[in-house]
């Protein structure tokens, strides 16, 4: 397992080399400038192209890259925006963005996975049609339009405030009162965040379920005489589950690109808002910096959903 471990991460590097290519001339070749939105209309063309061979916009594209990479890699790499260092940047917001995801993939996996059992061994079932309407449901719905209706129940009908990380301007309060306030504002946004991804994987899971469920090996554990708990739940689940893990792979980088609609909605201040603004500012090395993390988390996710694999099925071996 360790040398697969060790052969995958250095297939990795390739790819990644290759995804931030493509990134980088999608980025630079897509219509807008970093001058122009940073600057007033009005400044003479010679000051716009000092700036373009400050920022060294006036070099080729392949020159462009290198200098990326060399300033990513020495940690000198800095944000057209306002001038900071983007790995600054990113490390002040990745702790709001991590604790939104970890417990967004809290709630997915505690409801999905048992909503998905319950679908596939009550099937055809009223409970099945309800739940599988719901699913379709939260499919179908754009999270951005369900977050906008959340925002606007709580805030005009139960007069709660919802956007940030806490209240601002409710001073005084106890720890408590704080901890309360800190959880009611991660709540809904990690409700939006999860709400999809608990739709889908519910469907996943309940198609996966009831394939397994009609396997020989099924009906024989149960022509032995098994409870019929242990039949489903020791015998069906982890085999149901090899699909789930696939999924798993790429949950946590799908996660945080979704992050960029429920961050800016929910003015949450992690790199999803932080990718948001640059996009809009063509802040090209935070959004250069912010797409190569994307890609790892996808090659990590990609290699921890093959060692769960291993886990979850014994048959399979890497060595």
């Amino acid at each position: 397992m360790f040398i697969f471990i060790i052969r995958r991460l250095l297939q990795s590097i390739p790819v990644l080399f290759g995804i931030t290519i493509i990134s980088f001339l999608m980025i630079h070749l897509a219509p807008g400038s970093p001058m122009g939105q940073l600057m007033d209309p009005k400044v003479p063309p010679k000051v716009l192209e000092e700036w373009r061979k400050i920022f060294h916009l006036d070099e080729p594209l392949y020159v462009q890259y290198g200098l990326w990479l060399k300033n990513l890699v020495t940690g000198r790499l800095t944000s057209f925006k306002d001038g900071r260092p983007v790995l600054t940047k990113i490390k002040e917001r990745l702790p709001a963005t991590l604790l939104l995801n970890i417990v967004a993939t809290l709630i997915i996996f505690s409801v999905a996975i048992p909503l998905g059992i319950f679908s596939a061994t009550h099937r055809y079932s009223v409970a099945d049609h309800v739940t599988t309407t719901l699913a379709f449901v939260g499919i179908s719905l754009p999270s951005f339009w369900i977050a906008y209706l959340l925002i606007l129940v709580a805030v005009k009908g139960l007069g709660l405030p919802v956007l940030g990380v806490r209240t601002f301007g409710l001073e005084g309060l106890s720890p408590s009162e704080s901890f309360f306030d800190r959880i009611w504002h991660l709540f809904l946004p990690a409700l939006i965040a999860s709400i999809t991804e608990i739709a889908s994987l519910s469907r996943y899971m309940r198609a996966s379920m009831i394939e397994v469920m009609q396997q020989d090996y099924i009906q024989t554990a149960r022509a032995k005489g098994l409870n019929e708990d242990d039949v489903k739940y020791r015998h069906g689940l982890r085999n149901a589950l090899l699909p789930i893990i696939t999924i798993f792979g790429f949950l946590i980088p799908g996660l945080i690109g979704g992050s960029v609609i429920t961050e800016s909605v929910f003015a949450w201040p992690g790199i999803g808002q932080l990718g948001y603004q640059s996009v809009l500012s063509r802040d090209y090395p935070t959004i250069m910096t912010l797409t190569t993390i994307s890609a790892v988390l996808v090659l990590i996710g990609n290699l921890v959903a093959d060692v769960l694999y291993a886990w979850a099925d014994p048959r399979i071996r890497y060595d």
